[in-house]
């Protein structure tokens, strides 16, 4: 087998793994008989579904809701996949053409979403950059790239971002050159819209776990949920976290880290996290994590802080109206807001530097 599959293999293996490790230490309390769990595999990550059941409420019912949740999540797939014929695929084949490109009315609030986001982060979102995606191979499914993409392929794209009109909800281009990739938005949509499913069914205690980014709700029984934050450099591999959080009522946990998708050429890691503004993948931090409400401004956020860097996180997240964020940098320092350093259990030998 190609050493490159091997290794792409080897990090799906290690993400199922550590997935399971969050859903383990969300249920290791009291009460096991009255939670249940459900697994599936879809966008690219292991999904897992856990509720607390209340009474009146049964595992028949779970069942029920599940068997709306499963071709939900594979119908949302094709939709937004750039790899299927999908919605997504058709606006990116108009533009591929030098076309302008309608819109699906079910892609719309998405759409206008992200626009929003881009202009909040100033740019470091951006749904714009699926040419430059490409490029770095991480829209490959067996395995990744060997090497960075050609300089000039790079500056080809970041010249036709530039000259693209500001991403619309109904209608998109002309945009020659452009592409576009929602892979850094539609982790937390499809899990907002698992929750949608779970709430209309009566459920008002469960986590959605989408391979280690959580939407909570409620709580298990008289306890919280307990999530792990993955520890982007783990000194020892049985210490896998870098600490806890216990969930407050509703809301979502996201991380983006560089530790998952990547590739190593002449001894330097090359991430799937772009930066829209150089084409190469962000530096300086390996993860950022955000709590908020919001699944989806969480899932654009975490990425958007990752992108901003050491010297630009903190004022990424006030513009994007995150309280809560936490962030390790290339030399291992973890830094933090005070709203999220105050509820984070850090495990042994992690220091949190806490800002305003």
């Amino acid at each position: 087998m190609d050493e490159r599959l091997k290794q792409f293999f080897k990090r799906a293996a290690w993400g199922i793994a550590l997935a399971l490790l969050f859903v383990w230490l969300a249920l290791r309390q009291p009460d096991h008989d009255r939670v249940h769990v459900e697994e599936f595999l879809g966008l690219g990550t292991l999904i897992n579904v856990s509720v607390y059941l209340e009474r009146g409420q049964t595992h028949d019912d779970f069942d029920a809701a599940m068997r709306d949740v499963r071709p939900t999540i594979k119908a949302y797939q094709q939709r937004w996949s750039v790899l299927t014929d999908g919605e997504l695929t058709a606006v990116n084949q108009a533009l591929a053409k030098g076309e302008a490109a309608t819109v699906a009315a079910e892609l719309q609030p998405l759409f206008a979403r992200a626009a929003a986001l881009s202009t909040a982060s100033k740019g470091l979102f951006d749904v714009r950059v699926g040419q430059l995606v490409d490029l770095w191979g991480w829209n490959r499914q067996e395995a990744f790239a060997s090497q960075p993409p050609a300089t000039e392929a790079i500056t080809t794209a970041l010249a036709a971002i530039a000259k693209a009109p500001t991403l619309q909800a109904e209608k998109v281009g002309p945009a020659p050159g452009v592409q576009l990739n929602f892979g850094g938005i539609a982790k937390g949509d499809a899990a907002h819209e698992i929750a949608v499913l779970l709430d209309a069914a009566g459920f008002e205690h469960y986590l959605v776990n989408m391979g280690g980014d959580v939407v909570a709700r409620g709580s298990k029984g008289d306890k919280a949920w307990r999530i792990g934050v993955r520890h982007p450099r783990p000194a020892k591999p049985d210490q896998p976290l870098m600490g806890i959080l216990e969930t407050d009522g509703s809301e979502t946990i996201f991380t983006s880290g560089d530790y998952e998708r990547y590739f190593e050429f002449e001894g330097q890691r090359y991430h799937h996290l772009i930066d829209p503004r150089t084409g190469q993948p962000a530096v300086g931090i390996t993860s950022a994590t955000v709590i908020t409400p919001d699944a989806v401004l969480a899932d654009a956020a975490s990425t958007a802080l990752f992108v901003a860097g050491p010297e630009g996180w903190r004022n990424t997240a006030r513009a994007m109206d995150i309280e809560q964020a936490m962030v390790m940098l290339g030399n291992g320092e973890v830094w933090a807001t005070r709203a999220f350093a105050e509820r984070f259990q850090a495990s042994t030998g992690v220091e949190v530097n806490v800002l305003p």
